[in-house]
């Protein structure tokens, strides 16, 4: 009998924190060189020094937080906030130079 379901593991990484708060969807991978391997959302990995580190994943968490909805990675210890911003409108008419353009129908 074969089986679908499989337990592969146990793995090893360590969780990423900014400030106090756990970055979501990233996980870290030390190696003993002074350097990390940071892994988005379990497919997309790459490798820093730590110095690149300690000044890309503050930035990183802040766009995580943005594309989840919040205003940023929380900096207080002030829960998160929520502040659905406004959808993005398509715009369908340029302007180059003193031309005008017809807009799309």
């Amino acid at each position: 009998m074969s089986f679908e379901v499989a337990f592969p593991g146990p793995f090893s990484y360590h969780e990423v924190i900014v400030r106090g708060w756990k970055v979501p969807l990233v996980d870290a991978q030390p190696h003993a060189d002074d350097k990390i391997t940071l892994v988005i959302d379990g497919r997309f990995a790459q490798t820093f020094s730590l110095e690149e580190a300690e000044r890309f994943v503050p930035f990183l968490a802040d766009a995580i937080a943005v594309a989840l909805g919040y205003t940023c990675h929380p900096r207080t210890d002030e829960p998160p906030m929520k502040d659905p911003q406004p959808r993005p409108v398509r715009m369908t008419a340029v302007q180059l130079g003193h031309e005008e353009l017809e807009p799309e129908r």
